[in-house]
């Protein structure tokens, strides 16, 4: 039996061919869309946190405060960078990875007050007079073997850095190694050891005291020069909660060296840091 070519099946004919159509177009453009979002999101690499520090007032300092501690690292294409080193460019090919970029020194105070205004009731430096923050330009390199699931066996780094303040224009070298290794599924732990060189600047508007700043306070004329500024050696452990949070402990112990050391301003050469936030990775 033969259906009657009425303007009915008609109709429905042409409905069905247009709706067949559609899903033949898009079902690749949905795909596409799909495929667009997650390169998108691979692009982009975003964590945010917050946490505590407790840290010396300044380098030579006894007197240890608390700081809130807010995270942000972003970065784009593994090529640009933005976090607690400041803004980054760079390029890696295999393991050797190399840039510049603009970093930060938050001076010091001769109040004995943080960055963000709290006291710690260390009141050497009165008369010495503050040290203005300032930004900085800086290069750095690093090498790193990763032979197994992506986690670097070793990691050397090395990187030089000019600040532009007005009260702050020193040079520092700084130079580091660290083993990075995962325990299970949740756990990294990274053991780093690194060193700094400073310049004569640098030495002498941290750890100098110049005449005029001898007769405004305690300290007797004191000429620091270019040399080892410090070591030290940290920690960093880092758990994942779940995917997404994640909780970073951060510990480092920093021994004054040579002129720093022998300064004056310095009434300790063991510096103790610790830092600890939770966080959310996107």
């Amino acid at each position: 039996m033969f259906l009657k070519n009425t303007p009915k099946v008609r109709l429905n004919l042409v409905i069905q061919t247009v709706v067949a159509l559609a899903l033949s177009f898009s079902a690749p453009a949905m795909v596409q869309a799909e495929n667009n979002e997650k390169e998108v999101k691979n692009n982009w690499d975003v964590s945010l946190g917050l946490g505590v520090g407790v840290a010396p007032v300044y380098e030579g300092s006894t007197h240890y405060l608390p700081s809130p501690i807010p995270m942000l690292a972003i970065s784009w294409r593994d090529t640009v960078s933005l976090g607690i080193d400041g803004l980054s460019l760079y390029h890696k090919t295999g393991g050797f990875r190399y840039g510049a970029g603009l970093t930060y020194d938050p001076g010091r105070s001769e109040d004995g007050k943080n960055i963000f205004g709290m006291s710690s009731g260390d009141h050497r430096l009165e008369g010495l007079g503050d040290i203005k923050a300032a930004f900085g330009v800086k290069a750095f390199a690093s090498y790193d073997v990763h032979p197994f699931q992506h986690i670097p066996l070793v990691v050397v780094d090395a990187s030089v850095t000019k600040l532009l303040g007005s009260s702050n224009d020193g040079v520092l070298v700084q130079g580091g190694l660290a083993m990075p290794f995962q325990l299970g599924q949740d756990w990294r732990l990274t053991p780093k050891v690194s060193t700094t060189w400073a310049n004569n600047q640098y030495m002498e508007d941290y750890f100098g005291v110049t005449p005029e700043q001898a007769a405004r306070s305690r300290f007797s004329t004191y000429k620091a020069k270019a040399g080892m500024k410090d070591a030290s050696i940290g920690l960093n452990v880092k758990y994942s909660i779940t995917k997404n949070w994640f909780v970073t402990g951060d510990g480092r112990v920093k021994i004054l060296l040579s002129d720093a050391a022998s300064s004056p301003i310095s009434a300790t050469n063991i510096d103790a840091r610790i830092v600890t936030l939770v966080g959310y990775h996107f």
